[in-house]
């Protein structure tokens, strides 16, 4: 009425008896019974499951997956700090640039008005009525600005 296989598990019990079943048990839950990988489904079944990789064997597992989440999570935030401290150095050297920027642009303003109000000033000086000069009077009467009070 029984297999083989029946037979030898009810010698086996037989043998060692409860504890020692017991202690089988726990063994391959703990420690895994691989063989047993090999049956169609076994897989599939949440208890069979446990007993074919064994419980040390996830518990590694699991406590791998952590640190490297953690050695991940830590390598990404030095990645972000990295490029927050570059964009840091850039926003920085950003504003030196601006600085530098406005600087020359108010010198530059101001070498312009200067060599204006040195010109005005040679053209105010300039009586000589047998040469004939361009004012802005007429320069933006030629671009059709309007200018506010012709030279005298």
């Amino acid at each position: 009425m029984f297999g083989g296989a029946a037979k030898i598990a009810i010698w086996f019990f037989q043998q060692i008896g409860v504890v020692g079943v017991v202690f089988a048990l726990t063994l391959a839950y703990y420690e895994g019974v691989p063989s047993l990988r090999d049956i169609p489904f076994a897989g599939k079944l949440p208890i069979i499951r446990e007993f074919i990789v064994g419980r040390v064997e996830l518990e590694r597992g699991k406590a791998a997956d952590a640190a490297r989440e953690g050695y991940v999570s830590r390598s990404e935030l030095a990645a972000a700090k990295a490029e927050a401290e570059r964009y840091r150095l850039q926003a920085v050297q950003n504003a030196v640039f601006a600085a530098e920027a406005r600087e020359q642009a108010a010198t530059a303003s101001s070498r312009l008005n200067q060599k204006l109000s040195e010109q005005e000033k040679a053209n105010d000086e300039d009586t000589d009525t047998a040469v004939s000069r361009w004012r802005q009077y007429d320069l933006d009467r030629l671009l059709g600005k309007p200018a506010a009070q012709p030279p005298r």
